[in-house]
């Protein structure tokens, strides 16, 4: 066996085998280590689909184009069927990267055969994949189909994060596409068993098709997931030459006129409570409580803003129908605890989330807390008002979170409601932020000594593992979501202004960076609605959505963007603003309210009975990323209220799609 090689300026080196059967793929090296093992059976692979024979197929010709690159072509005959490949290999100057572009053609109709694309087929390594919302922290995944992916690569990594790579698709592909022959896209990988490798076809190969498919590897060898992420992505950047389509469709005080007049006149409210969780599902029946201090904070900043007293009047109400929901029983386990919904059918307080998912929420209540904190403080400040009651009940709820701690250090899910029994431990990404906030509230050591202890749990498991579950309380606390991640950039960026440490920066970076590999990196081909910078919601809840959910989302691109001077984070904090004003409703009851998702480009949602749509929107809120958006651009100064008293006055210059 001979060998042949080729590399680029920055430590990537190709050594191409050449076996008795021809060329085949080699060996990567990153700065001279190897990627994997040796692959000596060929360049392109078939897979029997009823019986999951392989055949690898070599390449009988090399043009080497310069130092950095080379062309490799052959043929094989597959039942009868004559089959040609040209594969196009670079290694750009300037990136830990490689590009291998994919060509190749049938004579005939070729049934049965999936293709093969994979860098190895014998392992030296053990390595771990994450692929959103499919999997996170994975030893094996088995997906025949991909869908709702952001960044359209596999993050693979070392168990030690050694080495790191992303494997996937060139962003000018097609991918995914379920209207072309390309949505049949699957990935596969079993740790030592199955190389990692995206396998395309549907059912057959069709003559007179050129099928083309560009792929790339990135590599890190920095040595750890807080330098990898980062590292990975802006290469990608770089490779992919990526641009935000920039997205305009309304100011954000427009945006927020549009949102106050429709809070002020909708029929979600409910005087003397609070407001409706949603429209448009039958299940949502509740005022959502876990919310509720976020939005009596919201409204009396309106209020000392505008001096409408009605804003006053409701930030009233729902602060003090919100002391009802608490458990006073002093000697139960859950004194202190919230519930966070309350069922207007039954007129009873409950914590069952749509009925799925019941018990009390350590993470929301934590969220509920500082928010009543926050709302009093505001109150006593503004008017020398001090009501004890809201911030009695506000540190009995963040006590009683203190006391929910598992055994690894996590904050469980939920709690059950009567026994105390707790779940696994989950992110906490809410918790993580207000507990810092609540000591400086209260003075209290004991809220951030908490935070501090929690934060160990965050390095050596979330972190760590790339492992981001549990914020959506109306789904199971296993469930892979992005919702979480930005309380946890929020810690990083608060911590970090008040002690100038940069790893807090760095962790910030790395997980928003993360964050950006699960969003949709352009406009699909087959999709109307806006989807670049749209992300999966959740694992099993797939929809694109550009959720604002329970966290700074929106603050932390922005402070993000002034720390680092980094415009990418600019460049995505307009586009989601922009995207979720592209989902406000701008008529009827629920004006300025925003829709659950932008797209549906799978037609996962037609699984639930919904009339399939590549353009649905879902049901509606008033609150959850309404008004987590508005309050940011509040807090921000991007936004300033005016008095609005009815929807015409707020002029909307624009109006979303359908």
């Amino acid at each position: 066996m001979s060998q042949l090689s080729f590399g680029n300026d920055v430590g990537i080196k190709w050594i191409v085998s050449k076996t008795t059967g021809g060329y085949a793929f080699g060996q990567i090296l990153v700065n001279e280590h190897p990627l994997e093992s040796t692959f000596n059976k060929g360049f392109l692979g078939l897979r029997k689909m009823d019986t999951g024979e392989q055949r690898w197929i070599s390449a009988c010709e090399l043009t080497q184009s310069d130092e950095t690159g080379a062309v490799f072509s052959g043929q094989a005959n597959i039942d009868n069927v004559n089959l040609n490949f040209i594969i196009q290999v670079a290694l750009p100057n300037g990136l830990k990267a490689v590009r291998m572009k994919y060509s190749f053609s049938v004579d005939r109709q070729l049934s049965g055969w999936e293709v093969i694309f994979a860098f190895h087929t014998d392992y030296q390594d053990r390595w771990t994949a994450h692929l959103y919302p499919i999997a996170q922290d994975a030893k094996a995944i088995a997906e025949p189909k991909l869908t709702y992916i952001g960044v359209p690569s596999a993050l693979l990594y070392r168990d030690d994060f050694s080495l790191a790579l992303l494997f996937g698709f060139d962003l000018e592909f097609d991918y995914l596409n379920p209207t072309t022959w390309s949505g049949d896209t699957g990935f596969y990988f079993t740790d030592n068993v199955v190389p990692a490798q995206f396998r395309m076809g549907l059912d057959s190969l069709e003559p007179g098709i050129n099928y083309t498919v560009p792929l790339q590897l990135i590599f890190s060898d920095s040595g750890t997931n807080v330098k990898a992420i980062p590292d990975l992505v802006r290469q990608w950047i770089n490779l992919n030459k990526f641009e935000i389509e920039p997205l305009y469709v309304r100011t954000a005080d427009e945006a927020l006129d549009l949102f106050l007049c429709g809070r002020r006149t909708t029929s979600m409210w409910k005087s003397g409570m609070g407001y409706k969780l949603e429209e448009g599902d039958p299940d949502s029946d509740f005022i959502y409580l876990g919310e509720q201090p976020l939005s009596a904070f919201f409204e009396y900043l309106i209020y000392e803003k505008t001096g409408d007293p009605e804003w006053r009047r409701r930030c009233f109400e729902q602060m003090d129908f919100l002391l009802k929901a608490q458990n006073t029983f002093q000697t139960h386990c859950n004194h202190g605890a919230m519930h966070t919904a309350f069922d207007l059918p039954k007129a009873a307080f409950d914590s069952d989330d749509r009925g799925v998912n019941i018990g009390y929420k350590p993470d929301l209540n934590a969220y509920m807390a500082r928010y009543m904190l926050q709302t009093w403080k505001r109150v006593k400040m503004y008017e020398g008002l001090d009501r004890q009651d809201w911030y009695i009940s506000a540190t009995l709820a963040a006590d009683w979170v203190m006391r929910q701690v598992n055994l690894d250090g996590g904050l469980p899910q939920k709690v059950d409601v009567d026994t105390g029994s707790m779940s696994i431990s989950v992110v906490s990404g809410r918790t993580l932020p207000a507990m810092p906030v609540i000591y400086k509230i209260t003075g209290d050591e004991h809220y951030r000594e908490f935070a501090s202890r929690l934060e160990q749990y965050l390095r050596k498991g979330p972190e760590r593992y790339l492992h981001f579950t549990g914020h959506h309380p109306d789904l199971p606390p296993d469930e892979i979501e992005e919702a979480s991640i930005w309380g946890v950039v929020e810690y990083w960026l608060d911590k970090y202004d008040q002690t100038n440490d940069t790893e807090c920066l760095e962790r910030a970076i790395a997980d928003a960076y993360l964050s950006f590999l699960w969003w949709c990196p352009k406009q699909l081909s087959w999709v109307e609605n806006p989807t670049q910078c749209a992300s999966a919601e959740q694992q099993h809840f797939l929809q694109y959505s550009i959720y604002c959910y329970q966290n700074r989302k929106l603050q932390c691109l922005h402070r993000l963007w002034g720390f680092t001077s980094d415009r990418l984070f600019k460049e995505l904090y307009d586009q989601i603003l922009q995207g979720i004003f592209w989902t406000q409703e701008v008529e009827g009851d629920l004006v300025g309210a925003t829709h659950e998702r932008i797209a549906d480009p799978w037609l996962a949602r037609s699984d639930y009975g919904e009339s399939p749509s590549f353009n649905s929107l879902g049901t509606i809120y008033m609150g959850e990323q309404s008004l987590d958006t508005m309050l940011q651009l509040v807090e921000m100064g991007v936004a300033k209220p005016r008095e609005v008293k009815s929807c015409h006055s707020a002029n909307p210059v624009s109006d979303v799609g359908s």
